[in-house]
């Protein structure tokens, strides 16, 4: 059996830099077994995402049975050799999926490093110890024609939003009233996942929360990807998450059914739950709530490949995905002096939902702005990876701020995000007030999933329905999300803090419920 390292080419976006406001903590150990994920490259290219060709074949119908026998037809002689291959030296295939264009590897960790010219060290961010990789990969040249990406050296987590006192907080349902969103929908036909990264939650406190406030308990379904499993961490920033995504849901969609797929808190992992939600067979969720995400900058190609494959078979498999647009401003909390919109907010397959503030007379909106509060508010830009998509054209999308550059516009959409009032929620038995752009998100989440049950099919990519449609949003025409000068301003039609608006919830429900089926 050959050990000898085989001749490699450079993995071309694979560069990766030492991980921010975090410490070397010391060298992984070379003998402990180590698992990475490859992912198989595209028999054939793809069209440029969120071109007229990508969405015109997102558009037509797919059952997840086709999508099975379609990949187990043109990905089954890539999974063959590179098993073989890896096998002959020394590595262990611990699982091959066609449909998801993936194998994983196993072995000491000293010997994937040497395989994929991998350089892998401890950090410590002040709160986490994590294993994370800099430089670029490797892949052996007998296995580079088939492989798109290798994943899972690196374990950096990504991020979510923060927590606040719960005095003058709305409970999810007042927060709905104030966009117009009918409370007294049927969605007990209506499944809805969260991708949930860390933490847990505790039935009595979903129990405790929609008692409250006078609502019918939904069916909640566990689900675990990789075997993570819900653990309530006793009130955590995860927690805090979860309840968030599950409240906001459960409160607007009574009867519903809620899938929560529980992950690890890598790039690897995030594209694993989705992938795993658009393809659940038995539960068949037709939105996906994201409320995790970090800056573009984070990515390499690679990795934000893997997790947009799995996005573009949510669409193609008409599996609506909602994702935040981040809590840092434009520049994400980044220190370079540029701006920076969040993935997988960025995406073309996905909503993004940005945030605003609101205030109130009596029971209504007074006047609504841009959420920013000087250290956080709402992400949005323009994107430094995709063009603009197709959807995207008849609006005005801004120059980026960091070199004129045209791309993708972040976000989509957005709702109410500050922490004053913030969204009402239970933890650990008590009260306490959530704000972020991920709260909009299971917000934008839980309308789609009232569309879905109204038209009586799920839609789907929403995003080129709602720009189809930008009268069906209230635009948000002051403020900005600018940070030490870096961001964009709001304004008339389409922003790059607020995108087309905040919904106009009744509205939109009968529009995208009017949608001819395809």
């Amino acid at each position: 059996m050959s050990r000898a390292r085989p001749q490699a080419i450079k993995l071309a976006g694979s560069a990766r830099g030492t991980p921010e406001r975090a410490a070397e903590a010391g060298e992984i150990d070379p003998h402990a077994p180590l698992a990475v994920t490859l992912f198989f490259r595209r028999r054939t290219p793809a069209p440029p995402p969120g071109s007229a060709e990508d969405l015109q074949r997102l558009m037509r119908p797919m059952t997840r049975h086709a999508l099975d026998r379609q990949r187990a037809r043109t990905h089954a002689r890539a999974a063959a050799r590179i098993a073989a291959f890896a096998r002959a030296h020394g590595i262990a295939v611990r699982d091959i999926d066609l449909t998801g264009r993936r194998m994983v590897l196993e072995a000491p960790a000293r010997l994937l490093m040497t395989m994929f010219g991998a350089t892998v060290r401890l950090y410590h961010d002040g709160t986490l110890t994590f294993r994370a990789r800099t430089g670029v990969l490797h892949i052996p040249r007998e296995i580079a024609p088939w492989t798109r990406a290798v994943v899972g050296f690196d374990q950096r987590p990504l991020l979510r939003g923060a927590a606040g006192d719960a005095a003058g907080s709305l409970w999810p349902t007042q927060v709905a009233s104030l966009y117009g969103i009918p409370l007294d929908r049927d969605a007990s036909r209506q499944c809805v996942g969260i991708i949930a990264m860390g933490g847990g939650y505790q039935t009595s406190d979903l129990a405790d929360a929609l008692a409250r406030i006078g609502r019918r308990p939904p069916t909640v379904i566990d689900q675990s990807v990789g075997g993570v499993t819900n653990q309530f961490g006793g009130g955590s920033r995860d927690d805090e998450e979860i309840a968030l995504d599950l409240q906001v849901l459960a409160s607007l969609l009574p009867g519903a059914r809620i899938v929560v797929y529980f992950t690890g808190n890598t790039a690897e992992t995030l594209a694993n739950a989705i992938d795993q939600a658009v393809r659940d067979d038995v539960n068949r969720p037709q939105v996906l709530s994201i409320s995790w995400g970090s800056p573009e900058f984070y990515w390499t190609a690679p990795r934000r490949e893997v997790v947009s494959a799995a996005l573009c078979d949510a669409a193609r498999l008409r599996v609506s995905v909602v994702t935040a647009a981040g809590d840092q401003l434009a520049t994400s909390g980044m220190t370079d002096r540029k701006a920076h919109v969040w993935f997988p907010a960025s995406s073309p397959y996905v909503l993004g939902c940005g945030g605003t503030a609101v205030t109130l007379a009596g029971s209504a909106i007074g006047g609504e702005t841009v959420w920013n509060e000087g250290a956080i508010g709402t992400g949005g830009g323009i994107s430094d990876n995709y063009p603009v998509p197709d959807f995207q054209l008849g609006v005005a999308l801004p120059l980026s701020v960091n070199d004129g550059h045209k791309g993708r516009g972040v976000p989509d959409v957005a709702a109410l995000a500050a922490k004053s009032p913030g969204y009402r929620i239970v933890v650990g038995g008590t009260e306490t007030a959530k704000d972020g752009t991920s709260a909009a998100t299971p917000l934008w989440a839980a309308l789609i999933a009232m569309a879905n049950a109204e038209r009586g099919a799920p839609l789907g990519l929403v995003a080129p329905h709602l720009y189809g449609a930008p009268t069906l949003m209230r635009p948000i025409i002051t403020g900005d999300n600018r940070q030490n000068g870096i961001g964009y301003a709001a304004g008339a039609g389409w922003n790059a803090c607020t995108g087309l608006g905040v919904p106009r919830g009744a509205e939109i429900i009968a529009a995208l419920a009017a949608i001819p089926m395809a």
